[in-house]
């Protein structure tokens, strides 16, 4: 009896699918682009990967993406033709110089570099900056990569950016805070998003509950993004936690997971996330 074919992937694929389909290509994906070295790391692999697309992990590799596609698809034994489409992604390194750049104040400068020499999520520190920006203002975030989905989760939060790479793994992302007018341009789409019925708190049970409380961060956040890669459309999750899970709220939005949270107690809080239908497919 002959073997299922491999399913060819696709540059709209979450990298963390190609994962967790094909295991063996992490060491594939380092041999092609020593900037995805990073996917070696269990921690950076968890969070990150269910963030990037295969498109935009080419983009940060400085690749193009069809050439990405290509070459994983080859080791899974799969020949895509030249012409295979493989999406387009937002190429934030333009030649024309944003004009508040040099001029708007930098209030907040995060340097992820060593973080990420040494395995560390820097997501966390550069939220933070960013939540540290006034309108009109500006913070600069130093890489050793080209943070292409980071544009998008700061799109929706009234940012823009502009990049330049001064040499190997030494990117330097201004990302200049227009305040309100920014938020409501780029984010039409969540105008609606406030009239959503509230979750139900008074159901007998989520679809999966799991109790973080006595983990040591990051590790509830792995914990939790696990339970809802595995949760079906339309489930919920019931998480028990210690505290509100600040840095975790801007992945729920960027990957479209609603979520609400009540404090029971000291020390007691509930988080209850549903995954919508089309969730983590933007």
């Amino acid at each position: 009896m002959s073997e299922t074919a491999p399913e060819p992937i696709l540059a709209s694929w979450k990298v963390s699918e190609v994962i967790s389909r094909y295991p063996h290509l992490v060491d594939e994906l380092v041999k092609l682009n020593p900037t995805f070295r990073l996917l070696r790391n269990p921690v950076m692999r968890r969070v990150q990967s269910r963030l990037v697309t295969v498109a935009q992990a080419a983009a940060i590799g400085g690749m193009e993406p069809a050439e990405l596609v290509r070459a994983l698809n080859h080791a899974i034994g799969i020949e895509v033709p030249e012409e295979q489409p493989a999406g387009q992604t937002d190429a934030a390194t333009t030649e024309d110089v944003p004009p508040w750049v040099g001029s708007a104040p930098i209030d907040a400068e995060v340097d992820a570099r060593p973080m990420q020499r040494e395995g560390r999520e820097p997501f966390s520190a550069i939220m933070a900056a960013a939540r540290r920006v006034a309108p009109g203002h500006a913070f600069r975030l130093w890489n050793t990569f080209e943070p292409v989905p980071l544009y998008d989760v700061l799109g929706q939060r009234g940012f823009v950016h502009y990049a330049r790479q001064h040499g190997p793994e030494d990117w330097e992302i201004l990302f200049f805070y227009a305040g309100g007018r920014a938020r409501e341009a780029t984010t039409p789409a969540a105008q609606p998003r406030p009239a959503a019925p509230a979750l139900d708190w008074e159901s007998p049970s989520a679809t999966v509950t799991i109790d973080v409380s006595d983990l040591v961060p990051p590790e509830p956040m792995i914990r939790i993004l696990e339970a809802l890669e595995a949760l079906p459309a339309g489930g919920t999750l019931l998480v028990h936690h210690v505290r509100r899970p600040m840095h975790l709220y801007p992945r729920l939005d960027a990957l479209g997971y609603r979520h609400e949270t009540r404090e029971l107690g000291p020390g007691r809080v509930e988080v209850l996330i549903e995954k919508t239908t089309g969730a983590e497919e933007r």
